[in-house]
């Protein structure tokens, strides 16, 4: 098996590669994969879960698009990109009815930023759409490539609930998903009733 990670981009995939590999201390692997500044959270979040990988020479998967990418994304739209950007990015889905309708309006708000136009709503919604599709890949890619029986995937719950971001595309890839929802409080028959994931589990 393999642990994939939204925190870390497919770029550094070499990186985490050779710390796994313990050819490489934790502090330079921070500094090799841009860490601080391509992700930010506290270290201490994620560090028993990679500490655990290495133990256990279990491959770690960066996931994530790059900030170099997005940026570029964001300055010429998808469309506009070269064909050597196209395929880096690879196959990207913009018409999922269902993962459309549920986040086309909460994206704005979600990131404090007001109320959005009807143009910042569908920037907001192709860019998490873009992230659920090549992390997707980056899990499947992965899974392929090094042939793994499965690769566990630890990303925001946002990007798997009801199974249409990650999950959905990468079965569509030719993976198979099952996803788990760690929700804190509420009450286990709303959760049994509209469960966001194929398993919750309730935190209390």
């Amino acid at each position: 098996m393999a642990v994939g990670m939204e925190m870390f981009q497919r770029m550094h995939q070499k990186n985490l590669d050779r710390y796994v590999a313990g050819a490489t201390d934790e502090a330079t692997m921070l500094e090799d994969t841009d860490y601080k500044k391509r992700w930010g959270w506290d270290w201490n979040l994620y560090k028993s879960i990679v500490d655990f990988c290495k133990r256990n020479q279990i491959p770690v998967a960066a996931l994530n698009v790059s900030n170099e990418m997005r940026d570029r994304i964001r300055k010429v739209g998808v469309d506009k990109l070269t064909a050597d950007e196209k395929k880096e990015l690879g196959e990207i889905d913009f018409d999922v009815k269902a993962h459309r309708t549920h986040w086309y309006d909460k994206l704005g708000n979600m990131h404090g930023h007001g109320e959005p136009s009807k143009e910042d709503k569908e920037r907001f919604y192709r860019m998490m759409t873009i992230w659920d599709e090549f992390m997707a890949d980056s899990a499947v890619k992965f899974l392929k490539e090094r042939k793994l029986r499965r690769v566990v995937v630890l990303a925001g719950s946002g990007h798997i609930e009801r199974n249409f971001g990650i999950p959905d595309r990468a079965t569509k890839r030719g993976g198979k998903a099952v996803s788990v929802r760690i929700q804190v409080g509420g009450e286990l028959e709303k959760v049994r009733k509209e469960p966001l994931a194929d398993f919750v589990l309730i935190v209390r």
